[in-house]
């Protein structure tokens, strides 16, 4: 008894049954493990990252990351030019399919490739988010974050052999854990993750999310302290007479992210250029702001408390919002590979300043404290550069610790995505970037359910496999197992083609019942594909990690009929038709 419980155990604790149990959609339990080692390990890697950042910055410069304009004019000139030019001879020097990073190419893997990130383009993307920042660049670490966490997250589940959804599933994890730790806003994570990355809200998303969302958040605050980002005058809205300018602010900055999103769009799509000139033009320009205008350097975190503190006048504010949106834009359209989050909140709390003062200066009444629209500016930019409001919108609350500012930001957040999705007619920034390239992200409702469950959710494994030439006894003894499904396997043992165990039974009883033979049974044999049968498939493999929504597409598009489930050993582990999976979902 003892033994049996003891087999038990070990075949629960076995890592074939928990890939087993991860295809089906109700695996909550285990997909909780994985997004606790998701977070964790996200949370680490950020933290390793961060340390880097700053050890190089210090060896180099003597500064933090962030003070770049304390640093004399030469230095802070030439950084960003041999910055850029290292990075173009790291990327020649690299192959093709090692290259592609960010948040884009994030996206892209999760939505061609079922979440599977090379750890090359991961490894690639450390090295080169720490040349990038280190210089100088007019660039945020939140993007470079989401990668390493999901390309972290996605690499175990590759390394455990994991269903595909499964890994679509860390893929999300991975990012809710980078943005959480990177901006210390845990729920702002599970927003982005499932607003931006799966583009859907499922109840069996959000439970593995949210704790790799808060674990990864617990690692940075461990290390890093709880500090918030910006330290903003905890200020509400004066009076709701001001809920018409917040509009039109919202607006406003919805067509600044446009006109973002063109410039990077554009840019994007001279990539035929070469490579090094591309990238010495945005070393050149950076160099450029460097002399005219230092305090664009870096992400520039330190503008949006020094505008919301009102120490700049609207001219320099606009000068330094349109400098600061100018320079980013056309360094990521270059191909230079930055993040871009961070430099879009400074963007819009400058652009959200400068409106607070031109509706002070319109009306002769008392009106809100600037930082509420550096607040609410932050939240509008992100929001319609990415049409992710409610990600936007959580970032806000946590990053000012202000409930009083929901309501306008709300406001301005719709505002802003309308005015940009509809008013101006673009997507997100990644989306523009991808229908420029001539490739489309979106997903249809369908695919978006089926790739949540794995293969092995829907298969059935009551099936038994066969040669072509059968004996009359070898029938009866098959039959005796009662599978539901025959799989004919040819010479070299590969499977030929599947039918329904109901059609050789129902064979089997007419010819035994018209048969006046006295042969004994173990000379007499039938050929299954003799068989008249209607239910008779031609049968492709596919492997146990695949999703539902790789098999429909796998049998619509190469004629199959049916398809046998493999595992990695090359055992079949279970028959799948088009019937199964639309029984599934219906």
């Amino acid at each position: 008894m003892v033994n049996k419980r003891r087999r038990t155990w070990r075949q629960a604790l076995s890592l074939n049954d928990f890939r087993a149990q991860l295809a089906h959609l109700d695996a909550l339990p285990q997909l909780a493990i994985l997004g606790l080692i998701s977070g964790l390990s996200t949370g680490l890697i950020m933290m390793l990252f961060m340390w880097a950042l700053n050890l190089l910055a210090h060896q180099l410069f003597s500064t933090d990351p962030e003070n770049y304009e304390s640093l004399p004019l030469h230095i802070r000139a030439l950084a960003p030019v041999i910055g850029c030019l290292l990075l173009a001879a790291v990327i020649r020097l690299s192959k093709q399919a090692w290259r592609p990073q960010g948040l884009g190419h994030v996206i892209e893997r999760f939505t061609f490739y079922q979440g599977y990130l090379p750890w090359q383009n991961t490894l690639h993307q450390f090295f080169s988010a720490l040349v990038a920042l280190a210089s100088g660049l007019s660039a945020g670490r939140e993007g470079p974050a989401v990668h390493l966490g999901a390309g972290v997250s996605s690499y175990l589940g590759q390394l455990f052999k994991l269903p595909n959804n499964s890994i679509r599933l860390l893929v999300g994890c991975g990012t809710a854990a980078a943005i959480g730790a990177s901006f210390n806003t845990p729920i702002a994570g599970v927003i982005f993750a499932m607003e931006v990355i799966m583009a859907e809200y499922t109840l069996v998303g959000f439970t593995p999310i949210i704790i790799a969302s808060v674990s990864a958040t617990a690692v940075s605050q461990w290390f890093l302290g709880s500090d918030s980002l910006f330290a903003l005058t905890p200020s509400k809205l004066f009076t709701l007479a001001e809920l018409p300018w917040v509009t039109a602010s919202g607006i406003i900055i919805g067509i600044f992210a446009s006109v973002f999103m063109t410039i990077a769009a554009q840019l994007h799509s001279k990539h035929h250029w070469l490579l090094e000139l591309r990238f010495l033009l945005a070393g050149a320009l950076t160099a450029l702001a460097a002399w005219l205008l230092p305090t664009l350097l870096g992400t520039g975190y330190d503008l949006v408390n020094l505008s919301s503190s009102g120490e700049f006048s609207l001219l320099f504010l606009l000068l330094l919002a349109i400098g600061k949106l100018v320079l980013t834009a056309t360094t990521m359209g270059l191909g230079v590979p930055i993040g871009i989050i961070g430099p879009l909140l400074v963007i819009g709390a400058l652009l959200g300043t400068a409106l607070g003062q031109i509706g002070g200066y319109l009306v002769d009444i008392p009106v809100s404290h600037i930082s509420v629209y550096t607040m609410i500016g932050m939240a509008a930019m992100m929001a319609g550069s990415l049409q992710a409001p409610l990600a936007a919108l959580m970032a806000l609350l946590e990053l000012t610790n202000n409930s009083h500012i929901i309501l306008p930001g709300m406001l301005a957040v719709i505002s802003a995505t309308l005015s940009c999705r509809y008013l101006i007619g673009q997507p997100s920034l990644f989306h523009y970037i991808a229908r420029v390239k001539g490739v489309s992200l979106e997903h249809t409702p369908l695919s978006q359910l089926l790739s949540r469950t794995g293969v092995g959710a829907a298969m059935s494994r009551s099936f038994v496999t066969t040669e072509n030439v059968l004996t009359y006894d070898a029938v009866r003894i098959l039959l005796t197992h009662k599978p539901d499904w025959i799989l004919m396997l040819d010479e070299e043992k590969a499977p030929r083609f599947l039918m329904a165990t109901a059609e050789l039974a129902n064979y089997f009883y007419l010819i035994e019942q018209q048969s006046d033979t006295k042969a004994p049974s173990e000379q007499l044999s039938l050929k299954l594909s003799n068989i008249p049968a209607d239910q008779r498939f031609s049968v492709q493999e596919i492997p146990l990690q695949a999703t539902l929504d790789q098999a429909l597409k796998q049998i619509t598009q190469t004629q199959a009929e049916a398809l046998f489930v493999i595992q990695s050993n090359r055992k079949i582990q279970g028959i799948l038709t088009r019937s199964m999976i639309e029984q599934y979902y219906r």
